[in-house]
């Protein structure tokens, strides 16, 4: 859902957010991103708490234990964080799993897929500097590896 709803890079970004980073008040995430925190200004990134993200955060901090850190525990983040660095912690082949019981079919590279897909969606209703500074990439990188032309695009132009 992070992924889908929220834009956010699977596992670093995801496995990274903390309770203390979801201000309620202002309706908005700070997103720690190892993955661009060598580069100066972009170890972490605001985006809005999405509508679609409140209801999912909200169930999650009520079945978090009291004093949890991070919004997602457990063995998966223990596994994927490395004194090295994030690695793969079999994320992917859960999620191909529950895909498959859904009875949907799997689709290349899911977790860049469902950013992809996130970015496409955002960057119909707000500018690209906006969606680029949420999603943490640059309008050159958005538009060379996340956007994409979609039905919907297509209907538009028949009405």
């Amino acid at each position: 859902m992070f992924c889908s709803f929220g834009g956010l890079r699977c596992p670093s970004e995801v496995l990274s957010l903390r309770w203390e980073d979801v201000n309620w008040d202002a309706g908005r995430i700070v997103v720690q991103s190892p993955k661009t925190e060598h580069h100066v200004g972009k170890a972490s990134r605001t985006i809005p708490i999405f509508p679609e993200l409140r209801p999912i955060l909200a169930d999650g901090l009520e079945i978090a234990p009291d004093r949890a850190v991070y919004v997602v525990a457990g063995r998966h983040r223990e596994a994927a964080n490395t004194p090295g660095g994030w690695r793969n912690c079999n994320l992917r082949t859960q999620y191909e799993r529950l895909v498959k019981r859904a009875g949907l079919l799997l689709w290349p590279r899911l977790f860049h897929a469902l950013r992809a897909s996130r970015e496409t969606e955002l960057a119909k209703d707000y500018p690209i500097l906006v969606v680029t500074a949420w999603l943490g990439n640059t309008s050159r990188i958005a538009l060379k590896h996340y956007s994409q032309v979609t039905d919907t695009d297509f209907d538009r132009v028949q009405r």
